[in-house]
């Protein structure tokens, strides 16, 4: 079953040698947009969800461990909550109309494998808080002030530019690679019941195969991302289901 899962990505005829156009990315967005109209419900269920996971983050205050600890945290959840909406879509592209309980059925068939894929995302999580912990405390002093002094401050304003930049940067770095194992490894999972490590190898050739594509789809996330964060987290109640549901869309187009 191994060698099935191992070469989803290759058994299609000419893969990889299909052009997606750069703005290939809006138009999935436009497809997630559609399935979120249409079961509205689940999708805002959905994101209010994350969006108050957020609010609770912020409350603790911005110390950089804190913020660390939150980005480990939403990498082990995100992928079992976005399963909901992959599968939802998925449902809808066959024909039927979910609701939240048969949301759920996929991650209840392949939760093993979301759950190591969770643990795989924490993994570079956890690097990025021990590189960045090590490399900043070597060459610059410790990485921000003391969770007593900045718990309910503002920490990033205290960091200098220098260790604020080397820390964003050792982010920014894993953030790609986070992506680059990621970009159709949850729909991939919940199509194909494949496994972690099978999942993980077909979104780095998704990516080796439609970089460009693939870069347009991470800066689109960012972006609606960004403007989710911009609102005080409230847009992540509808950006955040309509990425799901797109993510389902960025599969069927990366992995045809």
């Amino acid at each position: 079953m191994t060698s099935m899962h191992s070469s989803v990505l290759s058994s299609h005829p000419g893969h990889g040698s299909e052009h997606i156009a750069v703005g290939e990315p809006l138009r999935w967005v436009s497809q997630g947009l559609h399935d979120f109209r249409r079961v509205p419900g689940l999708g805002i269920a959905y994101g209010v969800m994350v969006t108050v996971m957020g609010w609770v983050v912020f409350a603790l205050g911005n110390h950089p461990y804190f913020i660390a600890a939150a980005v480990s945290g939403f990498l082990l959840l995100g992928p079992i909550l976005g399963a909901g909406l992959i599968e939802a879509s998925r449902a809808m592209a066959a024909g039927e109309t979910p609701t939240f309980e048969t949301s759920l059925q996929g991650l209840k068939r392949n939760l093993p494998a979301l759950e190591r894929f969770s643990f795989v995302l924490l993994a570079i999580a956890a690097a990025w808080l021990v590189i960045s912990t090590v490399v900043l405390s070597a060459t610059m002093g410790p990485i921000a002030p003391s969770v007593e002094l900045s718990l309910w401050d503002n920490a990033l304003r205290m960091m200098s530019s220098g260790q604020w930049f080397a820390w964003a940067a050792i982010g920014g770095v894993l953030a790609v690679v986070s992506f680059a194992v990621s970009v159709i490894a949850v729909p991939l999972i919940l199509d194909q019941d494949a496994g972690a490590g099978d999942a993980v190898r077909g979104s780095l050739q998704a990516v080796a195969r439609h970089p460009v594509a693939c870069a347009g789809w991470a800066l689109v996330i960012v972006l609606l991302t960004a403007v989710g964060i911009a609102t005080a987290l409230a847009g992540l109640i509808v950006i955040y289901p309509v990425l799901g549901h797109a993510s389902w869309h960025a599969y069927q187009a990366l992995r045809d």
